[in-house]
This record gives structure tokens, C-alpha cells and sequence, in this order.
């Protein structure tokens, strides 16, 4: 009698977590189906009970989520792993979960004793989108420049070693505002912030990509230049030099002349075993700068040793 209360209590229990909770054969049917009951988190599952992955799922998911049952039977411990499935691609006689594209987490365990005639696994299903989205967003934030909203130096140079890896080739651009200081000492830093926020709009809006324009920090800022020849490069250079130079920043009252050097250096494959892949490009900043500012200078050899 009291095993009897005690299943009928389990049982219960497993019907209203709000987690889904799976027993599953080693064929792919779904012996048993419990839980899952918050709709805000997962569509109600109770009709896979008795049908095989392969009747409701994609093929492709499918295959995957079986190569993990029969990983948990042959390893014969537990298995946590992490997967994305596009809801409305599960055929289910109706959808009242969140719906999309979302992102779960499984815990399997095998079974110590065969479940309705075959080997068989438990399948603890658990909603991990909001997690994914918050590390995902975090990730980023990492990236971000708070003040311009441009990507920092750090993801930059990952993008720029991973374009160098599978192009081969690539030109750097690296700008500095002429006489920053004068504004910051004249103005304040909060004018100071304007300028670097106004130049970075225009630094998008000229090269037309944002994953390759960084600010390095300061009034430093780094672009990447892709498919290019050095002619082109220099032309770009030139195009944001005098966008800039034509344009009037505002801060408060103030209108500002603003005016900026530029340092453009061709890297290639080999250039993967430099510490620095914008070592080129300070040089050829530092000789814009040391011919009167407001220049554009292209890397050569020559000045390698400056």
C-alpha cells in the first residue's frame, strides 16, 4: 500500500516540474514524458509519449540528439550537453511554448535496467536561452568601446588575425586626431568625448563597416581595410581625412575644426608571427605626424627604423 501512495506521488510530481523530463529507448521512442509544464519555457511535450524523435523531429537533430543517447549507454555515466533547435521545425499537434529559435540543455543518464523491453535513458531538458543571450550580450560588452560604441583593440586585432588566416591579406589604418589635447585643455574632456564620438560616426559612415573600426584608446582609433590595393588604401585615407576636415564638430556652443593623421600599413599572412600587427602602421602615423599633421603616410621600409 504505501509503495502504491509513493508512486502515485512521484508520479505526480514529475507531471507538474516545470522542466521537462524524458525516458527515452535506445530506438529513439519517447517511453515516457513527464513535467514541462511552464508554456512560458517549452510547448507541451506529452504528445512525443510512444512516437520516435524521428516522427516530430528534423532529421538532422534527430541524428544528433541519438548519437547522444547511445554515447550515454556505451559511457554509462552522465551526459550534459548543450544544444539549438528551431522550435516550429518539431512537428506537434500545437505550438504553446515560446516559440522560435531556442537554445536547451540535456542532461541524460542511463538506465540501470532495460525500460519496457530495451535499453533506455532519462532526459532532463532545461530552457537556457535567457542564459545563452545574457553570456552572449556580456561577450559583447567585453568588445565595446562604452564611450564611441566601436569595438575595442582587443576584438579588433581577433577579427584582423582571423581575416589574415583565411584571406591572406589585409591594409591597417590607424588615426589620431591632431592637437587632441588643445581641445580637452580648452574646452574640458566632455568636449573632448564629443569629438571621439562624433569622428567615430563618421569613421562608419566612410568606411561602411563596423566590425573594422576599433578605437585603440585616447583619440587613437584603428580601421581595417580589406581587398584593397595600396592605391586604394591611401584613397580611403583620404576620403575619411577630409570628411573629417570639412566637418564642423559641435560641442554646446562651440563649433570645433578638427583634423586628424593617418598611418596605413599593408599586412599579409606572414605578418601572423608579429606581436603587434599595427607596429607598420604607428610608424607610418608617426611620420604623417612628423610632416605637419593632417596627412595620410603609407608604409614603406624606410621608415621601419623611425
Amino acid at each position: 500500500m504505501y509503495q502504491e501512495i509513493l508512486s502515485e506521488l512521484l508520479y505526480s510530481l514529475f507531471n507538474t516540474i516545470p522542466d521537462p523530463f524524458f525516458v527515452i529507448g535506445e530506438d529513439g521512442t519517447y517511453l515516457e514524458v513527464f513535467g514541462g509544464t511552464d508554456r512560458s519555457l517549452y510547448d507541451d511535450g506529452k504528445p512525443m509519449k510512444g512516437r520516435n524523435i524521428y516522427d516530430f523531429m528534423p532529421k538532422e537533430f534527430a541524428d544528433f540528439y541519438m548519437q547522444q543517447v547511445r554515447r550515454t549507454l556505451e559511457m554509462n555515466c552522465l551526459n550534459a550537453f548543450d544544444y539549438q533547435l528551431e522550435t516550429n521545425k518539431v512537428v506537434l499537434p500545437e505550438f504553446n511554448g515560446p516559440g522560435g529559435t531556442q537554445w536547451f540543455e540535456t542532461r541524460m543518464f542511463p538506465l540501470k535496467t532495460p525500460y519496457m523491453g530495451q535499453r533506455a535513458v532519462t532526459a532532463q531538458i532545461i530552457n537556457i536561452t535567457e542564459r545563452r543571450n545574457l553570456q552572449k550580450k556580456l561577450r559583447e560588452l567585453s568588445y565595446i568601446d562604452p564611450l564611441t560604441g566601436l569595438y575595442n583593440r582587443r576584438y579588433f586585432l581577433e577579427r584582423v588575425r582571423i581575416h589574415l588566416m583565411e584571406k591572406g591579406r589585409a591594409h591597417i589604418m590607424l588615426c589620431d586626431i591632431d592637437r587632441f589635447k588643445d581641445v580637452n585643455d580648452q574646452y574640458g574632456h566632455l568636449a573632448g568625448d564629443a569629438v571621439l564620438k562624433e569622428f567615430a560616426g563618421i569613421a562608419k559612415d566612410v568606411l561602411k563597416h563596423n566590425h573594422a573600426i576599433a578605437r585603440l584608446g585616447g583619440d587613437e582609433f584603428v580601421m581595417a581595410l580589406t581587398d584593397m590595393t595600396d592605391e586604394e588604401a591611401f584613397a580611403m585615407g583620404e576620403s575619411l581625412r577630409k570628411q573629417v576636415e570639412k566637418t564642423h564638430f559641435h560641442y554646446q556652443s562651440q563649433v570645433l575644426s578638427i583634423r586628424i593623421s593617418i598611418g596605413i600599413a599593408r599586412l599579409s599572412y606572414e605578418d601572423l608571427e608579429k606581436s603587434e600587427l599595427i607596429a607598420d602602421a604607428d610608424r607610418a602615423l608617426y611620420q604623417a605626424k612628423a610632416s605637419g599633421k593632417n596627412k595620410v603616410c603609407l608604409f614603406d621600409d624606410s621608415v621601419r627604423g623611425l
